[in-house]
């Protein structure tokens, strides 16, 4: 070439005149050629291209009838000016199910737990419904969180997104909480309260993590007003909790574990020992406990018996595990494991209350959630998980004398605000006594991909969630008493009776379904929408017998079980209109806790129809209470027909 380098692959082409028979050849690695003509005429015409060079061409002759004749040739560089070429492309990326603080849903109401590690106390740690409560919109009530005045029975506790059959987690366990109470998205349903949702990631593939806690409660080290004192509310008992996460087998297999062990014990208020500005504040004079316990000894009515505590302890066992099959990274298998048992006595303990009138309790609940992940497709970016759980909760409840209950009133002067009429329980609590059964069975499928990036998301979902109960046991068997003064106790004189003669086993069972798509459109980092519609199917098991003589005399139709497939749409979006550099996206983690950067300066909304799920106690007493042969058959005495009790 040019540059006196050899060029090698030239092609060269020779012409032989005047009959034009051709040959070509290629240039070596020395930039040589050769061809031979047979017969030789000492005319030729030799033409060289290169892929990058100017081609070159000339003619050879014979001056003096040579036979070899030689042809050197040196080709140029062909350069050439193209217009400019713009080349525009979104960079594709591969499909993701992982929820995390650091990309808030499009439009939801939602919030992650973070702040100072003492926002609860340590025996609450881990309780999702007390981290629930540290949140902006959530209320504790009597009966659970409540997200903007909804009913507690309209929130959803999940773990990984699936039921979660307690509420109580390993203190140690290394879990992030998130409260929603409105999300926009269709593939998420079945509440319209707070879905209160708990992650257990997967284990650390680049470091082996240990941490525990230990909690002991001395009762001399806590504080209390007189009212407090009183009742008995100062507690004691221990906590210790531990996790540890990792690799079991490297690069097969991790784990993320976490056991919880903790017991409380306290010395309530109750009729046989209390404190007597606890029995006044009450509404009772001490005169009328002594008098009610003279009268008690005297009838045998029991108030206290063999294995009747005389404190309240409750002992509990948590444990949550997952362990996790990494030896591909395009397809995820995990297995996460729940289970908890406690016992708990002395329920029902109170200054009003023998305690033989009380009762002890035991819960133990399994669960268990398998979740495969496949990516497939064109770069293996579209992702889908296939999800299924089941768990079951077992609770009984017995009370520590098998005997009758007895209420007596009475009325006296006390510190009170008003002198009114209290009630004082005595004997047996045959309202303890259940047996209750219940098991959630839960799958789904969710395919999840991207187009033009990240710019366009597509999600959809097929789910279905069962659940059942069973309640064995007959509340009241024995049958409760109530006397109106303690002159009537004292003369054995009830003035009503009530007993659950016969009750059938309470039995149901509840399904849910649903197909859900979705599509969120990021229009920029600053702009995202999110729609799509969720059809639900929702049905009962069961359904109460009919009552023919029912229908016609109140003009209804009985034995319905109602059923429901409806279709509800979703819109929602978020803008944010603050352009800070440093808006979102960072933790800051610390001795004093987690915090989480949220996004600041933003606008979000959206509209969609949220319905409950249905459950199996919703028909349950309808099923055993329908008024017919074999239904619940209860006692009622009132007067003269009240049957004299005969106390052991």
């Amino acid at each position: 070439d040019d540059s006196s380098r050899a060029l090698v692959g030239a092609i060269v082409t020779l012409t032989r005149g005047p009959d034009r028979l051709v040959q070509m050849d290629t240039t070596d690695a020395d930039g040589r050629y050769s061809s031979r003509f047979e017969p030789g005429t000492g005319d030729y015409l030799v033409h060289v291209t290169a892929l990058g060079f100017r081609s070159a061409r000339r003619r050879v002759q014979s001056l003096a009838g040579e036979r070899d004749l030689v042809a050197d040739f040196t080709l140029g560089r062909d350069l050439s000016l193209l217009e400019t070429v713009k080349v525009k492309a979104d960079k594709p990326v591969r499909a993701s199910n992982a929820p995390s603080p650091y990309t808030p849903e499009t439009g939801a109401s939602e919030r992650w737990s973070d702040g100072v590690n003492g926002r609860v106390t340590p025996g609450s740690a881990g309780d999702v419904n007390a981290l629930a409560g540290t949140l902006p919109g959530v209320t504790i009530t009597p009966s659970g969180p409540s997200m903007l005045g909804a009913a507690s029975s309209s929130n959803l506790i999940t773990l990984n997104g699936m039921a979660m059959p307690g509420a109580s987690l390993p203190r140690a366990a290394r879990v992030d909480t998130r409260v929603t109470g409105a999300t926009f998205d269709p593939t998420r349903g079945g509440f319209s309260g707070a879905n209160i949702d708990s992650r257990l990631s997967a284990g650390s593939r680049d470091f082996q993590r240990r941490n525990g806690f230990f909690t002991f409660d001395a009762p001399p080290l806590q504080m209390t007003d007189a009212i407090g004192r009183s009742l008995g509310l100062i507690t004691g008992g221990f906590r210790g909790s531990f996790g540890a996460d990792g690799e079991a087998i490297r690069r097969i297999l991790t784990y993320n574990v976490a056991l919880d062990v903790g017991r409380t014990a306290s010395d309530p208020a109750t009729l046989l020992v209390s404190d007597l500005d606890a029995w006044r504040r009450a509404g009772v004079a001490p005169d009328s406990i002594a008098r009610l316990k003279q009268v008690a000894s005297t009838l045998g009515l029991p108030v206290t018996g063999t294995g009747v505590p005389a404190a309240r302890r409750r002992d509990a066992i948590t444990w949550l595990g997952r362990i996790d099959d990494i030896r591909d990274t395009m397809r995820t298998l995990s297995l996460t494991t729940y289970a908890t048992s406690t016992k708990e006595g002395a329920l029902g303990f109170g200054p009003l209350v023998a305690p033989a009138s009380g009762g002890q309790q035991r819960e133990r609940t399994a669960g268990l959630q398998l979740v495969h992940g496949q990516y497939f497709g064109l770069g293996n970016r579209i992702l889908t998980q296939n999800r299924l759980g089941v768990s079951q909760v077992h609770q009984t409840t017995t009370p520590y004398l098998d005997v009758p209950g007895a209420t007596v009133l009475v009325r006296s002067a006390s510190d009170a605000a008003i002198s009114d009429v209290a009630a004082l329980q005595l004997g047996g609590n045959p309202f303890l006594t259940t047996d209750d059964t219940r098991w959630t069975l839960e799958g789904s499928n969710e395919t999840i991909w991207n187009a033009r990036g990240n710019k366009h998301r597509f999600k959809t979902q097929a789910w279905f969630r069962g659940d059942g109960l069973a309640q064995i046991g007959r509340p009241n068997a024995m049958g409760q008493y109530t006397f109106n003064s303690l002159a009537d106790l004292e003369a054995n004189r009830p003035s009503s009776y009530s007993r659950t003669l016969t009750q059938p086993d309470r039995r149901a069972t509840s399904w849910n379904g649903a197909v859900a798509m979705a599509h969120q459109w990021n229009r920029s980092r600053y702009f995202s929408m999110l729609y799509g519609g969720r059809l639900e199917a929702n049905a009962f098991g069961e359904a109460p017998p009919r009552n023919s003589a029912l229908d016609p005399a109140l003009g209804v139709r009985s034995g319905i079980a109602p059923s429901r497939v409806h279709f509800s749409p979703r819109l929602g979006f978020s803008y944010t209109y603050s352009r800070a550099k440093d808006n979102g996206n960072g933790t800051n983690q610390n001795n004093l806790g987690q915090f989480y950067r949220s996004v600041m300066g933003y606008v979000r909304g959206g509209i969609g129809e949220f319905r409950d799920l249905y459950r199996p106690s919703t028909l349950a007493d309808a099923i055993v209470g329908a008024g017919l042969a074999g239904s619940t058959l209860t006692l009622s005495c009132v007067g003269a027909s009240v049957p004299i009790p005969d106390w052991p």
